[in-house]
């Protein structure tokens, strides 16, 4: 059946030296049958896009998208078309369609009518178990009340071990007849909620109509496009690295999540960090003014609290900021995605994929294996703990962008732990921990501490503290330690901190002495040759002091 499309006119240019003639086509619709053939999934949405192909005749058309998934927002859907056709319009519509499940309605009131019946024969079992157990215990009470000359004790033994026998045997079938009733109720307490969902059961058709002119007979692709909210991806990691420390593997995943309604099989997927409908201008401040306090707030005859005037201004401009900013978010839609570079990175996987519709599972796929370098060093912290541990300065050398996510580290076969890793732009290095190294242990001992007077007549009191670190190295090959402590910092001009006699100079690493050196961490970066154990450890000291007026208390200091 032909109809004229009311979504667009079809105007076709009749060109001659005197007019211009439009021409309205009538549009013939057909469905397109369309399965979903891409999906280019983002960080809490995804753009879903469905192809078909058709063999039309010249004419104008209206290709009917049929199903699009609740999840989908309908102002985001957008269409091309491939081969001798134009595209004309694309429009949605959405309307309520009632659901017809009068069979399945039958079937379920058969089953809770049969599920009834045989809760009332489970009634009825109810009763006789209580009229069996009330005529046995008739039965006992006669016979304790009974006076006889002579007792018949076998035969008095043998009823107790009957009756006992038969409690026992009512009491089982009681206890079984109560459980299979509440099992009973239960499946049709479920019926009734399922019968009653069906009969209120109603569903919302939305389908995208593509309305195209075929210029001749031939084969066309139409493609549609829409935005669906329920999906996401999340980056994922797992850091290999060599015995050495040297080679680095970092295998690079996507835990896949969506429930968008409807099952993405076969697809070819890109995962993209871009947020589309999200504003691409900054959003504006409201001016924030200041002002004396106002009196008390007073209330009104109705009871009603009356706010300042400059704060009924205030909130005034901050409502009025926030509608805009809603009515950016409602309609911007963001740039194409650049693979590798731009305002937004993209991950095309070189194999389809399929995703099922499912909120309870998560799905991992494989995006790359990045293979990396990086420098290895050891850090020591004596003061807390006698282990030193491996770290890794690695480079991202590949064109990814590892964005943040959890990471599982291995050092060789060994399972070190977890951690975090911020985003990493190509090119940039990261800091990776490796764990402990059993073969090089930093120890820290305070050798002495004293206080003594000094200045003019004993007006100054002075307290000197005597470190030493011995370190050892168990390896063949020497190794570059990053050894911490830390001194005192002052915080009053009555306190000065002295740092004396060290061995060996402080790091003249730029970054450390410009925002760690000042807030009294210390750093020595030092080379410890191999095989540097027992006797020959390396030995670091240094001395501590300080210094105040003598009749100055100062807060402990820890050693």
């Amino acid at each position: 059946m032909k109809f004229l499309c009311t979504t667009a006119f079809v105007t076709l240019i009749t060109t001659s030296i005197f007019a211009l003639q439009p021409v309205t086509v009538e549009m013939e619709p057909i469905n397109a049958n369309a399965s979903v053939s891409g999906v280019t999934l983002y960080r809490g949405r995804a753009a879903v896009t469905r192809t078909t192909e058709l063999d039309l005749e010249a004419g104008g058309w209206s290709v009917f998208f049929r199903d699009l998934p609740s999840s989908a927002t309908l102002d985001s859907v957008q269409a091309s078309v491939h081969g001798d056709a134009k595209l004309v319009a694309v429009d949605t519509t959405s309307f309520p369609l009632a659901k017809d499940n009068n069979k399945l309605l039958a079937v379920i009131n058969q089953e809770i009518d049969y599920v009834e019946e045989k809760i009332a024969l489970s009634q009825s079992e109810e009763q006789s178990i209580k009229v069996q157990i009330t005529f046995l215990e008739t039965l006992v009470l006669r016979s304790s009340t009974e006076k006889e000359n002579i007792v018949d004790l076998a035969s008095f033994q043998e009823q107790l071990v009957f009756i006992g026998k038969q409690m026992a045997s009512l009491e089982s079938q009681k206890f079984t007849n109560k459980k299979l009733r509440e099992e009973l109720t239960n499946e049709r307490n479920t019926l009734i909620k399922q019968r009653n969902n069906l009969a209120n059961e109603n569903r919302v058709q939305r389908d995208a109509i593509v309305n195209i002119v075929v210029l001749a007979e031939g084969a066309v692709t139409i493609e549609v496009t829409y935005l669906c909210n329920s999906a996401s991806w999340e980056p994922s990691y797992s850091i290999r690295a060599s015995e050495g420390g040297e080679a680095i593997a970092i295998d690079y995943d996507a835990n896949l999540t969506q429930f968008t309604g409807e099952d993405w099989k076969d697809v070819n997927l890109t995962l993209s960090t871009a947020q589309p409908q999200r504003s691409a201008s900054p959003p504006k401040l409201s001016p924030w003014p200041v002002d004396i306090q106002e009196p008390a707030q007073t209330r009104s005859k109705t009871g009603r609290v009356t706010p300042p005037a400059a704060y009924a201004t205030d909130s005034i401009v901050e409502a009025e900021s926030e509608r805009s900013l809603e009515q950016k978010f409602g309609s911007a839609v963001a740039a194409a995605s650049v693979l590798g570079d731009g305002p937004a990175v993209s991950f095309v996987l070189p194999r389809t994929i399929s995703v099922p519709s499912n909120k309870s599972d998560t799905q991992k796929t494989a995006i790359a294996t990045i293979e990396a370098t990086a420098s290895l060093f050891r850090v020591a912290i004596p003061m807390i703990t006698d282990s030193v541990f491996i770290r890794s300065e690695v480079k991202n050398d590949s064109p990814f962008i590892l964005l943040p996510g959890e990471a599982s580290i291995f050092h060789g076969s060994d399972f070190v732990g977890r951690t975090a890793l911020p985003t990493i732009a190509p090119s940039e290095t990261f800091p990776l921990d490796l764990g402990v190294d059993p073969k090089v242990i930093a120890t820290r001992t305070l050798l002495g501490k004293k206080t003594s007077s000094t200045g003019l007549f004993g007006s100054s009191k002075e307290t000197l503290y005597d470190y030493r670190v011995t370190v050892s190295n168990g390896h063949d090959t020497p190794l570059d330690i990053q050894l911490w402590d830390r001194i005192p910092v002052s915080q009053n001009k009555e306190i000065e901190i002295g740092l004396k006699k060290q061995s060996q100079a402080l790091s003249s690493d730029a970054h450390y002495l410009q925002t760690d050196f000042p807030l009294g961490l210390l750093r020595w970066d030092i080379s410890i040759p191999a095989n540097s154990t027992g006797e020959s450890n390396f030995v670091l000291t240094w001395q501590v002091d300080v210094g105040r007026g003598k009749d100055v208390k100062m807060t402990p200091l820890p050693e």
